[in-house]
């Protein structure tokens, strides 16, 4: 048995995490290959751009849940690559946006191509992974519920308190 899948529950994060990087790892190589240049962890952020148009970067962050820091790393790495750029707001000489560049909607085009196979390919696997690896991901979306309506430090003084 693996180390880490032996120390139980409490290292969820850990063996997540180590499976997210895999995965991530793995379809970057693939984006790689197929002549994609946006890394695989911004991909979420060219398709919402070619869906939404231009955002403010808060509202990138919100809508795809991640950190605002998190968000402004990405974004420059994404301005590096020339996929997307940064405009003011009409209404708002404080505010900016962000918005894809025509190398972004092209790269954006060959994202959704991808990821038409790509989704067929990780339903394989899901589906291989055993009895509940379909229900894997609305799994994932439920434990993310319980954390929204009680953190895990919240549920820890509680049991102590008992």
């Amino acid at each position: 048995m693996d180390f880490v899948s032996g120390l139980g529950p409490a290292f969820i994060g850990h063996r997540l995490r180590r499976l997210s990087d895999r995965i991530v790892d793995e379809i970057g190589a693939a984006m790689q290959a197929e002549g994609l240049s946006v890394p695989p962890r911004s991909a979420s952020t060219i398709l919402l751009l070619a869906e939404k148009g231009p955002l403010g970067p808060v509202d990138i962050a919100r809508t795809l849940r991640f950190s605002h820091p998190l968000l402004v790393r990405s974004l420059r790495v994404l301005e590096g690559l020339e996929l997307v750029r940064t405009i003011d707001h009409d209404g708002d000489q404080r505010r900016r946006l962000v918005e894809l560049t025509s190398r972004g909607e092209e790269e954006a085009r060959g994202i959704v191509r991808f990821n038409e196979r790509l989704n067929q390919t990780m339903r394989k696997i899901l589906n291989g992974a055993g009895p509940n690896g379909a229900g894997f991901l609305e799994t994932i979306d439920r434990i993310g519920e319980q954390l929204d309506q009680c953190s895990i430090g919240t549920r820890l003084n509680v049991n102590a308190e008992s």
